[in-house]
């Protein structure tokens, strides 16, 4: 049988070569995407010229090419290697074969309206701290969103749900959940400081500095959820609702009451998510204490310490 080379490694150089394989992965597939897009469209989603223009026609189908080989190649490719490098069952290494029980359906749902507060009120902070630094940043990516969002084609909607949901959703949860995690807990000995540290990758990879603190509570989110569930499809299933609900919102809601709401700067209900997002983070503080030794939660450990 084979014997997967990971193994013989020490957790630093198992962590540094998961850091040097997914940027070489994005590296690679960002390159391979932008020049396939090219061929396709005519059109460089990335280059030296500057951000794309969305008013050209052809430019949302460049951007959704690479977009498709950056999360396919970076984040899904990447996971399946590490994965084959540190075992020799993919299948039992991401935990693909524990059962997501139906009452985890409302442990998915509870946490994704749980995390809309608290991820309104770290925009806030986000805004005090660097909402002015990162202006421009913010506006190239309104701009983004708006171009490939603003549609209520139903096939572009799928499309987008697909594109900017569903792969994003696999291949970052297998990545960042299936793997970071995992090396990161062997690492420090201590599973709250992997799910931090697989956070804290998730948000940087995303290089959305803007909004680094809300992603980073996501992160942090999932990764509490996977072990609790002790499968990976529960932070899959709330990766891509939290991701699909925006794209919906965006597509038909997006006069609405509700989308002005959310969309408005968060500073602007300051009050409001400062209540909530603090009564959330409380409740999700005791909902940690009190699963800590129920559910999956002690086989997990025992289960993430080792390839």
């Amino acid at each position: 049988m084979r014997k997967p080379i990971f193994q013989t490694f020490s957790a630093g150089l198992k962590f540094f070569l998961v850091i040097v394989v997914c940027f070489f992965m994005l590296i690679m597939f960002g390159n391979l995407g932008n020049e396939f897009a090219e061929w396709i469209t005519g059109i460089r989603p990335y280059s030296e010229d500057g951000p794309i223009d969305f008013s050209v026609p052809g430019s949302n189908s460049a951007y959704r090419i690479a977009s498709v080989f950056a999360n396919v190649g970076g984040f899904l490719f990447g996971a399946l290697l590490l994965a084959w490098f540190s075992s020799n069952n993919l299948s039992t290494y991401f935990h693909l074969k524990s059962p997501l029980k139906w009452k985890y359906t409302w442990v998915i749902l509870v946490c994704f309206i749980v995390a809309i507060p608290v991820v309104q009120l770290l925009s806030v902070i986000n805004e005090v701290i660097v909402g002015v630094n990162f202006s421009g940043i913010q506006d190239e990516s309104s701009q983004l969103k708006s171009a490939l969002l603003n549609t209520t084609d139903f096939s572009i909607v799928l499309l987008n749900l697909f594109t900017m949901a569903l792969l994003p959703a696999i291949g970052e949860e297998l990545f960042f959940r299936g793997v970071v995690l995992r090396v990161s807990y062997q690492g420090t000995k201590n599973l709250h400081l992997g799910v931090l540290f697989s956070a804290i990758l998730f948000s940087v990879i995303h290089f959305e500095f803007e909004h680094i603190l809300s992603i980073s509570f996501m992160g942090i989110l999932l990764g509490y959820l996977y072990v609790y569930t002790g499968s990976i499809l529960a932070p899959i299933a709330l990766h891509f609702l939290n991701n699909g609900v925006f794209i919906l919102l965006e597509a038909y809601g997006r006069n609405s009451g509700l989308a002005h709401f959310f969309n408005d700067s968060a500073f602007s209900n300051a009050v409001l998510w400062t209540t909530l997002g603090l009564l959330s983070i409380a409740l999700f503080i005791l909902f940690l204490r009190r699963s800590i030794n129920k559910e999956r939660w002690p086989m997990m450990i025992g289960s993430l310490f080792r390839d």
